[in-house]
C-alpha cells in the first residue's frame, strides 16, 4: 500500500501519457483501498482485460492508397496525396479477429464493398448512410495486424470470400501470419479462395489485382 500511495505522484505524467492506463490504475487503487490487496488487484485486472476488449472493438478498417513515387502503402484518411485505383480497393485491419471484433469487421467490409442490403447505398457503421463511388471489383485486405483469429473470426472472413465470390469481386488476401492462415484454413477458406490469392505482401496482391483490371478480370 506504501508503494501505491508513492506511485501517486507519477499520475499526471501517466495521465499525459495515456489516460486509459491512468484509468485501470485509478480502478485499481480505490478497489484495494476499499476491499482488500487481492481482491483489488483482481478487480484491476478484470478491468484492464475489459479495456482492451473494448479498444479492439472500437478499431476501423483503414482503406490504403498509394505514395506517389514509392510502392508502399499508407492510410487514405489525413492524407491527400495518395494514389487509388477505381475499382480496387485496398483495406488494413490493424486488431485481431475473433468473436468480439467479428461483427464490427463485417459492417466495416460491407460498408467499403458495397455488400449492403441497399443497392448502390451502404450504412455506414457509425449508422451514416452515403453513395457508394464506382464499384469495387478486387480487394486487398492487409492482415498484417491481425495476430490472431479464433473459430468466429474466421468463418467471419470465410463469408465474407462467398459474399465477394457472389457479387464478382475478387477477394485478395495479403500479409496473414501462419498462425492465422492455419485457423482460416482450417475453416474453409480454401474452398472459396484459390492458393493464387494469398500474397506475402500488400505491393505484391496490388500489382496482381492492377493487372487483374487492366486485363478486365
Amino acid at each position: 500500500m506504501r508503494q501505491m500511495f508513492f506511485q501517486m505522484q507519477e499520475l499526471p505524467q501517466l495521465w499525459r501519457i495515456s489516460r486509459m492506463d491512468f484509468a485501470v490504475w485509478m480502478v485499481t487503487w480505490v478497489a484495494v483501498v476499499t476491499l482488500s490487496v487481492d481482491l483489488g488487484l483482481a478487480v484491476g485486472v478484470v478491468f484492464s482485460m475489459m479495456t482492451v476488449v473494448c479498444r479492439t472493438q472500437r478499431v476501423q478498417c483503414l482503406a490504403l492508397g498509394q505514395a506517389e513515387g514509392t510502392e508502399l502503402y499508407r492510410p487514405l484518411k489525413g492524407s491527400h496525396k495518395l494514389l487509388q485505383v477505381p475499382g480496387l480497393c485496398i483495406l488494413s485491419y490493424p486488431t485481431p479477429l475473433y468473436f468480439g471484433t467479428r461483427g464490427q469487421f463485417r459492417r466495416n467490409l460491407e460498408w467499403h464493398l458495397g455488400l449492403g442490403e441497399g443497392g448502390t447505398e451502404t450504412s455506414k457503421p457509425d449508422g451514416l448512410t452515403v453513395a457508394a463511388a464506382e464499384p469495387v471489383r478486387v480487394v486487398v485486405l492487409d492482415f498484417s495486424g491481425v495476430t490472431f483469429a479464433d473459430a468466429a473470426g474466421a468463418r467471419e472472413v470465410v463469408q465474407l470470400a462467398s459474399r465477394c465470390r457472389d457479387a464478382r469481386i475478387r477477394l485478395l488476401l495479403a500479409q496473414c501470419n501462419a498462425s492465422v492462415l492455419g485457423t482460416l484454413t482450417r475453416a474453409g477458406l480454401l474452398d472459396r479462395v484459390t492458393p493464387d490469392q494469398l500474397f506475402v505482401s500488400v505491393q505484391d496482391a496490388a500489382a496482381h489485382a492492377l493487372g487483374s483490371l487492366l486485363r478486365g478480370q
